[in-house]
Parts: C-alpha cells; structure tokens; sequence
C-alpha cells in the first residue's frame, strides 16, 4: 500500500510517526518542511505547487492524507486529487469544522480535525483519577496544544449567556476548543459539551478548553477586560 502525505509541520509528523516510513511518501510544498522530513529519513517529494501536472507526475497511490498547515491550499489540494483520481482515498486535516462540508463537497472521503480528536482524548482522561500534570505529559508532550480551567469573572462577556449560542464564536475568535464546563448552579461534576446539555454561563463557573497557550492566555485576558 502506497500512502502519500501532503504536509510536514508538526501535525504532518506526528501523522507521519504513526504510519511508519515503509509504505510512506512525504509531498511537501514547503523548502524547510523538504529539509524536516529528510532529517528524519522519510521519502520526500517536493512540489512546486498544486496543479494537475504536478500531482500527476508524483505518481500512483492508494491514499492520499491532505494536512497542509494553509486551509485554503489543503481545501485546493483535496479537490484536485479528487477530481485527478476519484476513486482513491482521500483523507483531510480540517482545521475549521465550518470548513467540514467543503471538503465532503470535494469529495474527501474523510476529516479529522485535530482540536476535536484532542478533546475526546481529554474526555476519556478527565474520567479517571489523574492529576492536571499526569494529563499534560500523557497529551501534550510534544505538541502546541495546551488544557486550561478557566474561571468566567464577573461581569464578563460570557456571563449569563448559553453554551450552545458561544461555543463556534469561542472557536472562530480564539481558535480555541470548549470540551466541557463546571456549572456552580448544578454540581460541582465536570459536564462534557458533547453530551448535548445546553448550559447558560454564570460567573464563578469554570470551562475547560484546550488549545495554543497564547491564545488560551489572549482569551483569559478578554474575559477580564471585556465586560457587559
């Protein structure tokens, strides 16, 4: 089986680690991501950009994995290889889950969005008796992401509006992911999103998020700032 994967940065890697180098291509865009993949002895084809012709002169394949760092290229590439060769696999890094249905539109046969595969790692550990730094180490250790608690302050932006009605503005504005929330009012039980449970925030309440430390820290700062 011949797998082709577009892309080199650090989720591109981490893919990579899991599929092994035996049955494994690198196509990379990116000068410094051609550099990267040969360090770690992969097999690295560079192209110049994405086009029919380029595409084509990589040659066959079985699957393609699209995790292009650039939505917009990775989007691009996903129709082009499914317009090349429709009866391959195609599976894509989905950045934004608004973006979700262009790629099914493209054809893509399936998504991951690296936030959300993340969360639900999250949620399987939060259930069982681990320490805060037990978590880090066991999912964060070598990766950007990070897991906060976050307290809602008085008077913020988020107080006393609904889960439901903030959770994509939260994910579009901070590029950060709601996983679950602490409701003062109803227990003091960690609730999962995913269960569906519309809560309404109030001051006091604690969300629990995961995403890059700076923009978990530039969220932080507006919900101090940012008043009703």
């Amino acid at each position: 089986m011949k797998i082709l994967l577009f892309g080199f940065d650090d989720f591109g890697e981490r893919v990579a680690k899991f599929i092994g180098k035996k049955d494994l291509t690198v196509v990379v865009l990116d000068e410094k991501e051609e550099e990267r993949a040969k360090e770690r002895y992969y097999d690295v084809i560079r192209i110049k950009e994405i086009n029919d012709s380029e595409i084509q002169n990589i040659g066959d394949y079985d699957i393609a994995l699209a995790v292009l760092r650039d939505e917009d290229k990775n989007l691009f590439l996903s129709l082009t290889l499914k317009d090349l060769y429709p009866d391959k696999r195609v599976v894509a890094k989905v950045a934004d889950k608004d973006n979700e249905y262009k790629y099914k539109l493209a054809g893509v046969d399936k998504t991951i969005n690296p936030y959300e595969v993340t969360a639900n790692r999250i949620m399987t550990i939060l259930k069982k008796p681990l320490t805060l730094k037990v978590i880090e180490e066991i999912i964060f250790e070598d990766n950007n992401l990070s897991f906060a608690e976050i307290e809602i302050p008085q008077g913020s932006f988020l107080d006393g509006r609904y889960i439901k009605d903030i959770y994509k503005e939260i994910s579009a504005n901070y590029n950060i992911l709601i996983i679950a929330i602490v409701d003062k009012e109803m227990s003091e039980n960690v609730q999962f999103v995913t269960k569906g449970i519309n809560h309404k925030i109030d001051a006091g309440d604690i969300l629990i998020v995961v995403g890059d430390k700076d923009d978990i820290e530039r969220f932080k700062q507006d919900l101090e700032m940012i008043k009703l």
